[in-house]
């Protein structure tokens, strides 16, 4: 046996005790107290864990009949696969995320030469930085094109295909493919199958060809979820991609994302692979380079009949990176430009001279012990807020997230006050039931209660999600579907509650990252 003294499944959320993986055991995890998951679509014995402490890996197949994830990729039922030291484990696809941890953890050599000879990251705690940064992309620098062939990128979440003959150049020809370089044969909006496609239109394969020959390297990027869901077959898709690119008769390179991370459009994940690592060095003039696609934002009867865009990422990501883009109509059949509507909220023109409190002249810092009630979304920035500006006052910190009910939260929040603490209540609070908990504990101690409400709009909420999701691996992702209901329930805060004061809260994002910030102020949202 190595020197492994211990291998254990952590919840990244810290809700339950980490589980012991002794080497060699079969162990069973799923819904129970162990776990405390109670979710009735996980199975008690939802997957079988069994570590090797030699080999430091972790070997899980999927037992119940939903479906369980692996660093955010679907695992079918009975199928096995290997997981490692800091790899993720999802009980049920996106929900429950677990980490494996081997003790002590495997050297940074020994991390090199496994995952199928891909460079391990180093340092964990700057991951985020050197994955938007080209040189930290895990996979080899391109070389001109002799052979096709395919690399699988990030534990699957990027998969590249590259022609043969396909070579560097400084202009870039790109295109999104569904929609744009294909279209179904059936003539339904989603393809039945892999060969449900026919080529969108006759002009397409001689455009690509004279492209080629004026020197454009042509490349697809696609968004394809459906093969990190489960739904499609990677294998299915990749001899799909072969064909097309055989029937339009000129070298292609293809990147593909597999999932809804940073390589999804309009996010510049897949574009920076393209840059950073599968061009042979050659430098890319933006100017001279462009992109189409078909989710570009356009209104319902863009053209006569014409249904409204299904997405805006393609038009999103072009502008993201500064690039021409062009609809398929208007690149193919020389189509005037149709018109279209970008989001509301556009997270590069955020105003810079905000107050952070409205009236502006709100007293941030009571002088005197008081309970701050927080109202707000998910994404809208309170736990930002409340960690940069009122923890180190002396806050206390109480919050439903990590204590699991409000019975913890007022439970906490009394213990708090009777020590002689100020305390912030960091809950969505979206209601007048929720927030009556606190202001009536507040009042049984004799404190003043005030509400600070952030004024995070939903998109900016969403936005916030999506780039936490990007650059947080312990934080959990959060769907439109909560963000909405939250918005439901919604009502506006009132001093007849109870409340001391009212103050409105302006989100206001701090960055002491210059790689961090430029993402932040990309659009992450397709729409």
């Amino acid at each position: 046996m190595a020197d492994v003294r211990n291998c254990i499944l952590r919840c990244i959320r810290n809700s339950h005790d980490p589980i012991i993986l002794p080497d060699e055991e079969e162990i069973f995890v799923g819904r129970g107290p162990v776990t405390k998951i109670t979710d009735k679509k996980c199975s008690r014995n939802q997957v079988s864990l069994r570590a090797d402490y030699d080999a430091m890996q972790v070997r899980i197949k999927q037992m119940g009949p939903n479906t369980t994830g692996v660093n955010g990729l679907a695992l079918k039922k009975s199928e096995t696969q290997v997981l490692r030291h800091g790899d993720r484990l999802e009980i049920l696809l996106g929900q429950y995320v677990h980490r494996v941890e081997f003790e002590p953890p495997p050297s940074v050599d020994k991390l090199r030469t496994e995952r199928d000879g891909k460079k391990r990251k180093l340092d964990e705690a700057s991951r985020v930085n050197k994955k938007l940064c080209d040189e930290s992309l895990n996979m080899d620098v391109d070389e001109p094109s002799s052979e096709s062939k395919w690399e699988t990128i990030d534990n699957g979440k990027l998969l590249i295909y590259t022609a043969k003959h396909v070579v560097a150049q400084p202009k870039i020809a790109a295109y999104d493919l569904d929609g744009t370089i294909i279209t179904t044969q059936s003539g339904n909006v989603f393809p039945k199958d892999c060969n449900d496609w026919k080529i969108s239109f006759s002009e397409v394969p001689g455009k690509l060809k004279k492209l080629h020959n004026d020197g454009y390297k042509i490349v697809f990027m696609t968004n394809q979820a459906g093969i990190g869901r489960g739904s499609t077959n990677v294998e299915d898709f990749k001899a799909k991609v072969v064909r097309i690119v055989n029937k339009l008769g000129v070298p292609v390179q293809t990147f593909i994302s597999t999932g809804k991370g940073i390589y999804r459009k309009p996010a510049p994940g897949m574009w920076n692979a393209l840059v950073g690592k599968k061009n042979s060095g050659v430098p890319i003039d933006i100017a001279e380079s462009f992109y189409c696609g078909d989710a570009a934002a356009r209104e319902a009867n863009w053209a006569p009949k014409k249904k409204k865009d299904f997405s805006s990422s393609d038009r999103l990501m072009a502008l993201n990176l500064g690039l021409k883009f062009y609809t398929p109509e208007e690149h193919f059949l020389q189509h005037t430009a149709a018109p279209f509507k970008l989001p509301d909220f556009n997270p590069s023109a955020l105003p810079s001279d905000l107050p952070l409190c409205e009236p502006p002249d709100s007293k941030l810092i009571s002088d005197t012990k008081e309970v701050v009630v927080l109202v707000g979304s998910p994404g809208s920035g309170k736990s930002f807020f409340a960690s940069t500006y009122l923890v180190p006052e002396g806050y206390h910190h109480v919050n439903r997230d990590t204590l699991g009910s409000w019975q913890k939260c007022v439970s906490v929040l009394e213990s708090a006050l009777a020590a002689g603490k100020s305390v912030v209540i960091d809950n969505t609070n979206p209601d007048k039931e929720s927030r009556q908990r606190f202001i009536n504990a507040a009042h049984k101690h004799g404190v003043k209660c005030r509400c600070f409400v952030l004024k995070t709009s939903m998109q900016h909420a969403k936005h916030n999600n999506k780039f936490r999701e990007y650059t947080d691996d312990n934080h959990e992702p959060i769907s439109d579907m909560v963000i909405n209901m939250y918005k439901k329930k919604y009502a506006e805060p009132s001093q007849d509650e109870g409340f001391n004061a009212i103050v409105k809260i302006n989100f206001i994002p701090k960055f002491c990252d210059p790689e961090l910030e430029k993402l932040y102020k990309l659009y992450l949202l397709e729409k």
